[in-house]
């Protein structure tokens, strides 16, 4: 199974427009941060978490040409606005993209997205083609490879994280229900959203996601969804050697 860290940043992206801090201005490659997204193949299976706002960048600058499916974590803009860019795949690969979400997700999707479902431009595959699945709590299957819903909160609303096999992904949380914790067992790799270092309501903050990554213990941990607050090499100098910031392009093997 191999993940590539396609984004590791926050809705902003880094750098900011007009920020003139040390992370926005750093020339180390790692601090550049597109919109938090993870490319994914095991087995036969390629399939992306989220299609973020720079997801035609993210596609072309990792030299990844197709999908099989996307799970959606929840519907906000910097998780879903590069939708429209898996026409390409519908027409270079010749195949309806499967989407997996929350039932809210998926029809805040097909709002967002209404011309989609327009029946002559679908005809005329100028739009994402794609078929829709509603998940609950229930794992599933996508072909052969069993996905597992977290249940999570972001804020007040409740989104998705996923795990697949001993890989799991986590974004925009600031809470995981007690019974979830059971899901998280075992694995070899997390990834974990971790907005900045003073705490914020709707985002694990870097002490909130270290601690929570040290409760669910996985092997290794990469933290996510960062803002221009953290500074990479920095950071990861004061983290717990199982415990480290990822990046763009970070590719990890389980």
């Amino acid at each position: 199974m191999k993940v590539i860290v396609t984004g590791s940043g926050t809705s902003q992206g880094i750098p900011v427009i007009g920020c003139d801090c040390a992370v926005c201005r750093s020339r180390n490659p790692k601090d550049k941060r597109l919109r938090a997204s993870v490319y994914i193949e095991t087995g036969r299976l390629k399939l992306v978490i989220d299609t973020s706002v720079d997801f035609r960048q993210q596609m072309l600058r990792n030299k990844l040409y197709d999908i099989d499916a996307v799970l959606f974590t929840h519907h906000h803009v910097d998780h879903i606005f590069g939708f429209d860019d898996i026409r390409q795949i519908n027409q270079q690969q010749k195949k309806i993209i499967d989407i997996y979400g929350s039932r809210r997700t998926v029809k805040e999707l097909k709002i967002t997205f209404r011309y989609a479902l327009d029946k002559e431009l679908i005809r005329y595959k100028c739009v994402p083609i794609f078929r829709s699945h509603f998940v609950s709590g229930k794992k599933f299957k996508i072909r052969d490879t069993e996905i597992i819903p977290i249940k999570l909160k972001h804020g007040h609303l409740d989104i998705l994280g996923y795990r697949i096999n001993d890989f799991a992904y986590i974004t925009d949380c600031s809470h995981i229900p007690e019974n979830e914790f059971l899901k998280l067992k075992n694995l070899k790799v997390l990834i974990i959203n971790a907005l900045r270092r003073r705490p914020h309501p709707t985002h694990f903050s870097v002490e909130e996601a270290v601690n929570n990554a040290r409760r669910i213990n996985a092997e290794m941990t990469y933290l996510t969804h960062m803002t221009h607050d953290i500074p990479h090499n920095k950071t990861n100098k004061i983290l717990p050697q199982n415990i480290r910031l990822s990046y763009d392009g970070l590719i990890i093997n389980i």
